[in-house]
Formats: structure tokens, sequence, C-alpha cells
């Protein structure tokens, strides 16, 4: 099944202060969830990445430079995940919610009907 790309609203919060509701791509076709560094607050605390997990390609053939991780909260569609981002500094996009969100928070992608089944039964339109 080819890579395909789709734009959502979701809200992603850390702790008191950080509660930002922003445009994701749930992307079929990235394994790693990640959001752009510069989003987090200053003072958040990466986990820091072994060598080769800070080694995905991206889709110009070249090096993300994944700098740590982050766990952050994901609300869509009335369900909250805590999920595992990789951070990215100056992504082109806000977030992309990959295969590691997928396996946790959605059921269904349905194409035809155009939305996101979530595990709680929730469908998203995409």
């Amino acid at each position: 099944m080819p890579s395909c790309s789709y734009k959502l609203v979701v809200r992603f919060f850390l702790t008191e202060g950080f509660d930002l509701t922003t445009r994701a791509i749930l992307d079929t076709g990235s394994g790693p969830t990640l959001i752009s560094r510069q989003l987090l607050p200053d003072d958040t605390q990466l986990q820091p990445l072994g060598e080769w997990a800070s080694m995905f390609p991206d889709v110009n053939g070249g090096w993300l430079p994944i700098v740590g991780s982050v766990c952050l909260g994901v609300a869509l569609g009335g369900q909250t995940s805590s999920i595992s981002f990789g951070a990215v500094d100056n992504m082109s996009v806000p977030a992309i919610l990959g295969a590691s969100f997928m396996d946790i928070a959605t059921k269904n992608i349905a194409t035809q009907e155009q939305h996101v089944e979530l595990l709680n039964g929730t469908k998203v339109p995409i």
C-alpha cells in the first residue's frame, strides 16, 4: 500500500503551561512520530537517543536531525494518548503522526469515507 498523508488538528500537552492545538500530518509511510523542536517550551527536557535511533531518512534522501525524544499527551476526537515523539529542529510542518501513533491510537483509516477511526470509535474527518 502506498504512503498517504492526511491533515488533522490535534492538541498536544506536556505539563502545566504547555497546551497547544495545531495541525499535524498523519503519515502512513512514516515510522517515527515527530514534532518540531520549536513548538516545545525552551525548558523541555529531551531524552537522549542512541546513535542509530537518531538516524532516520527524510523524504529527500537526507537524514532527519532528531535531537531527542519527548513524551506528549495527544488529544484527538475525544481520545487522549501518551505518545513518544522525536524532536526535530526546524521541521516544515508542526508534527508528523507516524506508525507509532497509528499503532497506539487508531483502529482504521477509511480513505473512501474520508475519516480516521480512533480506538474509542470516534471518526475524525481527514
